[in-house]
């Protein structure tokens, strides 16, 4: 019955992004990846084309797909993104979440991904992340706040960049809408210079989502405006590096507060 409602919410938030044309990145940690295993069947997916709700978010609904992971009760990324493959949505080398702070237990030991890893649930699965977003510590508490894009030089230098590293880290800044406006705020004042790339997310919790109108009141109607307006584009984070590296030439320009 969870699994059923959480799918209906699923696909209202992604009509209401279709309709504004904004991209929606949906980002699902193994938990419900292995409920769509267990309940996607011939009955379910007749309300979505014959199509598990995934495939018929990101093929329907221009939805992107993205690995996310707290890496817990033994499934780590690798899994996560196998599951996705599994389900015919893989592909994604974004590194979702992760606990940045090398003082942390918690910390996710990201630089792992400077090589492919193996699974654990699935031990003959390999996976290499290469894109880091959603710098993050326990239950959000500190987590940092920082703006643009860089290749973090190791553990302890992580918000150093290095040219030579081969991850790339996207920030989240503040996760609002008023952050957008202060990164705005700084073109205006000419205190950032257009080939700067400044960066912000917007994290939609399960609990959000379960009201679709105050998403598209609240959210997606305020962006459509700045959209529109062409002071931002809102994309996901595989284009939005590849816009870094093709038109701002991979420079890096880090605002941090």
């Amino acid at each position: 019955t969870q699994y059923l409602q959480t799918r209906q919410r699923l696909l209202d938030n992604a009509e209401a992004f279709q309709r504004r044309g904004l991209t929606w990145v949906f980002q699902p940690d193994w938990k419900l990846l292995v409920a769509a295993q267990a309940y996607e069947d011939e009955t379910t997916r007749a309300s979505t084309a014959g199509k598990n709700v995934l495939q018929f978010l990101r093929e329907d609904r221009g939805v992107v797909v993205d690995p996310h992971s707290h890496e817990k009760q033994g499934y780590t990324y690798t899994d996560v993104a196998h599951l996705l493959g599994q389900l015919g949505v893989g592909g994604s080398t974004v590194i979702g979440g992760h606990v940045w702070d090398p003082s942390l237990p918690e910390f996710a030991h990201w630089e792992r991904f400077r090589t492919a890893q193996p699974g654990s649930k699935f031990p003959g699965a390999s996976w290499r992340g290469d894109i880091l977003m959603g710098h993050g510590t326990p239950n959000h508490v500190n987590d940092p706040t920082a703006s643009g894009i860089w290749r973090p030089k190791d553990p302890d230098h992580f918000f150093e960049d290095d040219p030579a590293a081969n991850i790339t880290a996207v920030g989240d800044y503040t996760h609002d809408l008023e952050g957008v406006s202060t990164l705005l705020g700084l073109y205006d004042s000419g205190a950032v210079p257009a080939s700067c790339m400044l960066t912000s997310t917007y994290h939609l919790t399960p609990a959000a989502l379960g009201n679709p109108a105050a998403v598209e009141a609240d959210l997606l109607a305020p962006l459509d405006t700045l959209v529109a307006g062409g002071r931002v584009v809102v994309t996901d984070f595989t284009s939005l590096v590849q816009t870094w590296n093709s038109a701002y030439g991979a420079a890096s320009c880090l605002h941090r507060e």
